[in-house]
């Protein structure tokens, strides 16, 4: 009886391990070419050397392509050099 009871128990386990690795995402889209839409998906070049997308906002910074449809992937504001990431700090003045 402890046989079948051990035996059980470790497929059981196996398979909810199985289930649990069969069920992730099985892509992450930063790893895929990113595009910003500008009237047209245009490849937006790499995250943190090409651009940023400046948080918080409800705005889709860029997609990603999946088949022949462009995804959201990651949500912001997509800008280029003439911006700056995140909020500025004051400098403290001199005495």
């Amino acid at each position: 009886m402890k046989k079948i009871k051990w035996t059980l128990m470790t497929l059981a386990v196996g398979l909810s391990i199985g289930g649990a690795f069969a069920t992730r995402l099985h892509q992450d889209c930063l790893g895929a070419t990113q595009y910003y839409f500008n009237g047209g998906y245009v490849l937006a070049g790499r995250m943190g050397i090409d651009y940023i997308c400046n948080t918080p906002s409800s705005n889709i910074c860029t997609y990603y392509k999946v088949g022949s449809t462009y995804t959201p992937c990651c949500w912001g504001n997509y800008c280029t050099s003439n911006c700056k990431a995140g909020n500025p700090v004051p400098k403290k003045a001199k005495n």
